[in-house]
């Protein structure tokens, strides 16, 4: 074996090693420093516009995928405390919940109890977030969550609870989604303050403005296909009272009403 060869190989090979991890190191110093220039940007736009960011700004490790969620046909044995509630079938993927004896609600305490309820008597009651509240027709609607965040459907909640005029659960109405992610190539998603940027560009968000929440989401905005729903990855801006939807993935913009 020639020695003084293979020795030679050695250096050379070790060389390009460190030539090939020196760029690597000065192209991701690069893109880091393009990142913190462009940040600097965008907060120097909006203090020249004297716009106001009242809230904190979320991040997210979400993947830049659409997810896919598919309704559960749901039995009266999976239905925690089930004897204790009337269940009919609305259609094969939502059921209606009578229960025997209403549950109280208070309205200082509305949240925790209405959590304690959920957890007691729904299928995957934990799954769910309040989302709204219909005072004239007694419904507290409900959104289910997808890794923690909430998956916003259209036109339709996958749970409403029924009150009364005491401020009592007298039944429910309920559907539930089996989530998956939808096979592709994941895809960089806009950050926070990038979605506000979007805005900016827009001019959606204007002088003198505040921003007041921002809050990352999944939505659907097409009517159910069979028993199949696609939820996109949604920044959700609220601006001086009027909510707009940055789309995470392609950056579009929608306004909500």
């Amino acid at each position: 074996m020639d020695w003084s060869r293979t020795k030679t190989i050695f250096i050379i090979t070790f060389l390009l090693l460190n030539v090939f991890l020196t760029w690597q190191l000065i192209e991701t110093h690069n893109v880091n420093q393009i990142s913190m220039i462009t940040v600097a940007n965008i907060q120097e736009v909006l203090k020249e516009n004297n716009v106001t960011i009242d809230t904190d700004l979320p991040e997210t490790d979400s993947p830049g995928l659409l997810v896919v969620g598919k309704n559960v046909v749901l039995e009266d044995e999976e239905i925690p405390n089930a004897s204790e509630q009337k269940i009919d079938m609305v259609d094969e993927n939502t059921i209606l919940s009578v229960l025997e004896e209403p549950i109280a609600l208070s309205r200082e305490a509305f949240s925790t109890e209405v959590g304690t309820f959920l957890s007691a008597y729904v299928f995957q009651g934990d799954d769910y977030r309040v989302g709204g509240y219909d005072r004239e027709k007694n419904q507290v609607f409900l959104y289910q969550t997808y890794e923690g965040k909430t998956a916003y459907t259209f036109d339709d909640q996958p749970l409403i609870l029924h009150l009364d005029e005491e401020l009592q659960i007298v039944g429910y109405q309920q559907k539930y989604f089996q989530f998956e992610v939808q096979d592709g190539e994941e895809r960089e998603m806009y950050s926070s303050l990038k979605a506000i940027e979007v805005l900016l560009n827009d001019q959606l968000v204007r002088m003198n403005q505040t921003i007041t929440d921002v809050q990352f989401g999944y939505y659907s905005f097409f009517s159910p296909t069979g028993d199949v729903q696609v939820f996109a990855p949604m920044w959700r801006v609220t601006v001086d009272g009027e909510m707009y939807l940055v789309h995470a993935i392609g950056g579009t913009v929608q306004q909500l009403t």
